[in-house]
């Protein structure tokens, strides 16, 4: 009985902020697009954060999520990206507790499954702040991969004859259909800078923030010094750096290649434990007659 009445308390204080936060936050949901899931229940999360002033009670997990955002995300993402994404915390946190307390009344007021819901709420946040690492680590991880053909095509473009600049241009010309991956991001922001007559130099620097990658920034710092030169000291330059991003690009692949093994390995004992059962039963079956 306990468990229904706070069922119904849940259901009807989740409403009275819903509606609160719907009506004190319309034209800010309107003038900011949410791009995360739970977009629903956003008035209602936005208002606890503000009325309980989260953001500045947890100012290390404030801070925390901000650079993963950022790195994630770019720095224009930030600005509402640290709000958005407790925001999207609390939503699942309160949908997750919401729907283990409406089991728990169907399964005849099961109080264990409410615990396992007070339990998941406090869970939920940590997980999805994990696994803003792994989306990080992800991202890096396909940024190394695709840096080396970058990387060479530039050398091969230069060794042609054309300028730094219109190399630069040319690779991502050459490759519309890799137009949503992440460096390819990255590079046609800066091929639209490079076209809006932005200093070179200026260009680079932004790049390699916006990357926040070592490989990025030891191949941006290479084109800085070196392309002002030219000659074939700046070839053999990148030819070196070329090489070396090849190595890590093989690094990365063992790696990945690696994990999808060991990703492979429940899925083997399972079919395993399977087909042992299917094997033993008819044995089992003719021991018992």
């Amino acid at each position: 009985m306990w468990i229904t009445i706070v069922f119904i308390t849940q259901i009807a204080v989740c409403i009275l902020l819903f509606l609160w936060g719907r009506v004190q936050y319309a034209e800010l949901i309107k003038a900011h697009p949410y791009p995360f899931q739970m977009k629903l229940l956003l008035p209602y999360s936005y208002l606890l954060i503000d009325k309980l002033n989260l953001m500045e009670k947890l100012p290390d997990f404030t801070a925390k999520v901000h650079h993963k955002l950022i790195t994630l995300h770019g720095r224009s993402f930030a600005a509402h990206g640290s709000k958005w994404f407790l925001a999207e915390l609390i939503s699942a946190s309160t949908l997750c507790l919401v729907i283990l307390t409406l089991l728990s009344i169907l399964a005849g007021g099961d109080s264990s499954l409410f615990g396992f819901g007070l339990l998941a709420t406090a869970i939920i946040p940590l997980i999805m702040a994990r696994d803003l690492d792994a989306k990080i680590r992800k991202k890096q991880q396909l940024m190394i991969l695709e840096l080396p053909e970058i990387l060479s095509t530039i050398v091969l473009l230069v060794n042609a004859g054309e300028t730094v600049n219109r190399a630069w241009i040319r690779c991502v010309e050459a490759r519309p259909h890799k137009a949503q991956t992440p460096l390819y991001k990255e590079l046609a922001q800066a091929v639209h800078e490079l076209e809006m007559n932005v200093s070179f130099a200026k260009v680079m620097e932004d790049f390699s923030k916006r990357c926040a990658l070592h490989e990025v920034s030891l191949f941006t710092s290479t084109l800085l010094l070196n392309y002002k030169r030219g000659g074939s000291d700046f070839v053999v330059a990148l030819h070196a750096l070329s090489l070396d991003l090849w190595q890590r690009r093989k690094s990365v692949s063992r790696t990945l290649g690696e994990e999808a093994s060991s990703k492979l390995v429940f899925p083997m004992v399972l079919i395993f434990v399977v087909v042992m059962v299917i094997v033993a039963a008819p044995a089992l079956l003719m021991m018992k007659q």
